[in-house]
């Protein structure tokens, strides 16, 4: 009998695809785009319930179509074939190959903080990473399973301790929060600009909540525990990236947080704390290779399914004996390296984001269509409920989408 997640599994493979480097990187950029400490809140605050409308959606799907084992079936069972394979394209050969590469570079990159590498030897250490974390998933599910929990659980105690360490020694202020002078001669069309483009980056942190989806059929309670984990995912990510901005702006300006390439060394750093940036080093490197972990387990999910469902040869659908893809896993791991080597994943990192919420809109349209014509009932949500959410989330996704042609 194959190894079967739990609800725990699953929220550790939820929160580990989500919480990457984003959290020490993002605000920064953030800030930069939108000079304004409430208004990021606001937008850490909107992404996160966006994303939480998605995993309601995502959940009413499973309800209405339990025969679905990931995300490619739904596709195939709302749509035409075409859809489909353009979604197992984006998503197997753009969407998350390049997110876990550009993942596996943030970790090599902060492992020279211990040991010096050069450029090529920075891509040999991400190599190394993907090769490692596809020698543990491929052998056994259960020691992935173990690993992906206790990294996940370590990443979420490093986050409390950074939180803690800013807020606790009270050498903050809260005159931080005050928006940037420069917002004074803002129109309303101008910062409406400004604040969607910051959910660009808030919403790349919060990618990836979906990919667990694509290993349901091996989870206990099947869609009900994957539903289950996005939601309760979704929402501990929202928090411990509310607290943690809270931490940054409430120890630095927003000027200090604009200018910081790192800002949770720099925060570190202003309240006396020597040892900042080793600390944080090995927070992103936890962090970092938990993401990487979780998403090619997902991904490999997704290979064999689109083998299974002749968009790839069938050699790939290969599942071994303890219920994993074991050749799935080579054939990412291959193509990963060729992404890593030739630094081609950099060429669709910016439109990565664009394709996950194309997607995303295209199918809760297709779903929102579906359950009004044939008048489904979703057991445990309210019809209105249900409707008012995809609407929602596709008004949203048209809103979101048409920002990146007026950039």
């Amino acid at each position: 009998m194959s190894y079967k997640l739990s609800f725990l599994s699953c929220l550790g493979i939820v929160i580990g695809t989500i919480i990457g480097s984003g959290i020490f990187i993002v605000p920064s950029i953030m800030i930069k785009v939108l000079p304004s400490p409430q208004l990021i809140m606001l937008v850490w605050v909107l992404a996160g319930v966006v994303s939480i409308i998605g995993g309601l959606v995502i959940a009413g799907m499973g309800n209405v179509f339990p025969e679905a084992k990931n995300l490619l079936d739904y596709y195939r069972l709302l749509f035409p074939p075409w859809i489909s394979y353009a979604f197992n394209l984006a998503s197997n050969w753009i969407i998350n190959p390049c997110g876990t590469v550009a993942i596996a570079f943030v970790f090599a990159e902060y492992a020279g903080y211990f040991i010096s590498l050069d450029h090529f030897q920075i891509k040999l250490t991400a190599i190394a990473l993907l090769f490692g974390m596809t020698l543990i998933d491929s052998i056994n599910m259960k020691i992935a399973d173990r690993f992906q929990m206790i990294f996940t659980g370590v990443k979420i105690a490093a986050i409390i301790l950074l939180i803690t360490l800013l807020i606790l020694p009270g050498e903050g202020n809260l005159n931080n929060f005050s928006s940037a002078p420069i917002m004074a001669n803002w129109d309303m069309i101008k910062i409406t600009g400004a604040f969607i483009a910051a959910c660009t980056g808030a919403l790349n942190a919060f990618d990836g909540w979906y990919m667990v989806s694509h290993l349901t059929a091996e989870v206990k309670g099947g869609n009900k525990t994957v539903s289950r984990s996005i939601i309760f995912g979704l929402i501990i990510c929202m928090i411990l990236y509310l607290l943690t901005t809270l931490a940054y702006h409430f120890v630095l300006t927003p000027t200090e947080v604009g200018s910081s390439k790192l800002v949770a060394v720099t925060a570190l750093g202003k309240v006396s704390f020597g040892w900042a940036p080793g600390l944080i080093a090995t927070m992103i490197l936890i962090s970092t290779a938990s993401a990487v972990n979780a998403n090619m387990i997902a991904s490999s999910r997704l290979i064999a399914s689109s083998a299974q469902n002749n968009m790839l040869p069938k050699y790939f659908s290969k599942i071994n004996k303890r219920g994993v893809p074991v050749r799935a896993f080579g054939l990412i791991f291959i193509f990963e390296t060729i992404l890593v080597l030739t630094g081609s994943y950099e060429l669709f990192l910016d439109v990565s984001l664009f394709a996950v919420w194309l997607f995303v809109t295209i199918l809760t349209a297709g779903f929102l269509r579906a359950f009004i014509k044939r008048k489904n009932k979703v057991p445990g949500f309210k019809k209105i409920a249900m409707i008012a959410a995809c609407i929602l989330l596709i008004v949203f996704g048209v809103i979101y989408i048409g920002n990146f042609f007026l950039k």
